[in-house]
């Protein structure tokens, strides 16, 4: 199951057509799988009694926040530019993520 459709990806990219669906898709993946991984959920989700749950809207738009840098930056440098986490994203998945303790 994914977070976000290769169509809700492409509309959120302005991209017609299926030239670059294949480079969308693997970064679509990507995307997703970082959210995942900060957010320390498996998809689907599921709630306290394991029923499996929508995902919230502001963790959709956090994947497809991080798949359009991954898009517009494809090698993933800019000359003079600082990397971090995008606060848009973080203050979009704080709220869902779960802290685990060694």
């Amino acid at each position: 199951m994914s977070i976000v459709t290769l169509d809700e990806a492409k509309a959120h990219l302005r991209v017609d057509g299926a030239d670059e669906d294949a480079d969308i898709a693997l970064k679509l993946a990507a995307a997703e799988d970082a959210a995942v991984q900060h957010l320390n959920r498996s998809v689907p989700w599921t709630d306290a009694d394991g029923i499996e749950v929508p995902v919230p809207p502001s963790v959709k738009v956090a994947v497809l926040v991080i798949l359009g840098d991954l898009y517009a930056v494809r090698e993933g440098a800019i000359i003079g530019a600082t990397h971090a986490v995008n606060p848009t994203v973080e203050r979009l998945l704080a709220p869902y993520r779960r802290i685990t303790f060694a």
